[in-house]
């Protein structure tokens, strides 16, 4: 059938990123909050009872990921890598001014391995 050699190979390359996210190198946890005095719910997904991360939470894991990863050590570039348009919403964030969105947050703690990557079953191939 035409058109499913572009799904084919946007399956393969999905596999081998899934397949290299297993080589990422182990960080040392952040240490800047004690995380058991807070509620885990911000490690949840929606549908299981998601609530947004403790301004203490979001502060500790933004710093401790830029001080891990020089290429990220500005509000700017976290931002960026974040599909966020301003450094001033990593510091609203980080200062309790603005909740992190759903979205946002998910995919920073999958980027950072704090959470599984969604992979969502394909129903049918409607070209």
């Amino acid at each position: 059938m035409r058109g499913f050699f572009l799904p084919e190979a946007r399956r393969r390359e999905a596999i081998a990123q899934m397949e290299a996210n297993l080589q990422a190198p182990k960080l040392p946890p952040q240490t800047e909050v004690d995380e058991s005095t807070y509620p885990k719910t911000h490690l949840l997904r929606e549908r299981e009872g998601w609530e947004p991360p403790h301004t203490d939470i979001v502060g500790a894991y933004f710093r401790h990921f830029q001080a891990s990863f020089k290429d990220y050590h500005s509000d700017g570039r976290l931002a960026a890598l974040l599909g966020l348009s301003s450094d001033r919403r990593i510091r609203e964030f980080k200062q309790g001014k603005r909740t992190v969105p759903y979205g946002v947050w998910r995919q920073f703690l999958v980027m950072t391995g704090r959470a599984p990557q969604d992979v969502l079953p394909v129903l049918a191939y409607m070209a």
